[in-house]
């Protein structure tokens, strides 16, 4: 996977959308994230970070990776 940020038209061929604003509710709607922005309000995406998205959503990337949490327990009760 490539660290490379995805260019103005990457993203416009990507998301199909022109505009800033567009592309970042585009990639709220399909993937459920907000996507950071820079100070003129363009999406800040990579490649590697698209990839692992695509992933996840066809399901060949899972979760998996990720150490199983610990149970969480009350040190004390609260009344």
């Amino acid at each position: 996977m490539s660290d490379r940020l995805m260019s103005a038209e990457d993203l416009a061929r990507v998301t199909g959308k022109k505009t800033s604003t567009k592309q970042a509710e585009w990639f709220q709607s399909e993937f459920g994230v907000r996507v950071v922005r820079c100070a003129d309000g363009s999406p800040v995406m990579t490649w590697a970070t698209f990839e692992a998205l695509m992933q996840k959503r066809v399901g060949i990337l899972s979760n998996s990776t990720e150490p199983p949490r610990p149970a969480l327990r009350p040190l004390r009760t609260v009344r």
